[in-house]
């Protein structure tokens, strides 16, 4: 291979161009014709050896060459391969941005939809720190007063909250994958992805609109976690006690739920103490 490349080389210098390879191997030819007219009579018996001497050397011309030429054939299919491949991955990540606008577009109309009170996405911060239910619904053992908290809690503020996180996971996802990034945990529950992707996602187009309301929103819901799981476990509870037909609910879901929530080391909620 070595030796391969050091022919290339040399002969690039030489064989710039298919009318220079040719005259060379004409000034071969005439050189090995002038030899065979000097030669004195005595030597014709080394003819032989003359004309493989020029052939070999008019071999060697054209066999360089060959190599010289596909190298540069080579050379520039791999340029036109990399420059069809940066231009196939740049139209991939733009058309990924443009569908993960319309994600998060849509995140957005039915983050808002499911709470009318919110005018804009940025109101969510401040609606979704007031944790003015949890008292109740957390202390009280009445089925009827968990689910009235619990469902207001739900539907104006976990619910919009949740379509933000989900909305911005799937557009990111969909970027991620376009692009082919593959250091990703998909598996994350979607305020987790979000905290912990974010900040990557805040330097891309479109999510940068996101950031100030996702970021904080994220953190907080993390960071909340054990209590929000709490208030799902006493509003699946109540539900279950309050119902006309509690066969219908998953009871040992319910019951297996209030285990892990106890082997977690977290306090359950009042309602579910004695399930």
């Amino acid at each position: 291979m070595l030796c391969g490349n050091h022919i290339i080389n040399s002969w690039s210098l030489i064989v710039p161009n298919k009318r220079l390879l040719v005259l060379l191997s004409i000034l071969v030819v005439l050189l090995g014709i002038y030899a065979v007219v000097l030669f004195p009579p005595e030597y014709f018996s080394a003819l032989g050896s003359l004309f493989a001497a020029v052939g070999g050397i008019l071999a060697v011309i054209w066999f360089s060459s060959s190599l010289y030429y596909q190298s540069q054939q080579l050379k520039e299919q791999r340029e036109q391969f990399l420059e069809n491949f940066r231009q196939i991955r740049e139209d991939a990540r733009r058309n990924a941005l443009i569908l993960a606008k319309d994600i998060l577009l849509q995140s957005e109309e039915k983050a808002l939809k499911q709470n009318p009170s919110i005018k804009s996405i940025s109101d969510l911060m401040a609606l979704y720190i007031d944790l003015s239910e949890w008292k109740t619904i957390l202390e009280s053992e009445d089925p009827t007063m968990v689910l009235t908290y619990g469902k207001a809690w739900i539907t104006m503020k976990e619910g919009p909250a949740i379509f933000l996180m989900r909305g911005i996971k799937s557009a990111a996802e969909t970027y991620f994958r376009a692009i082919g990034y593959n250091d990703v945990d998909y598996s994350k529950e979607p305020e987790d992805f979000v905290f912990k992707y974010g900040p990557i996602l805040w330097k891309l187009p479109y999510f940068e609109a996101y950031q100030g309301v996702a970021t904080w929103l994220s953190e907080f819901m993390v960071r909340r976690q054990p209590g929000r799981k709490a208030i799902q476990l006493a509003y699946w509870v109540a539900l279950l006690k309050a119902s006309p037909e509690p066969e219908i609910i998953k009871r040992d879901k319910i019951v297996e739920d209030i285990a892990q929530h106890k082997k977690a080391g977290y306090p359950l909620p009042a309602i579910a103490k004695d399930l």
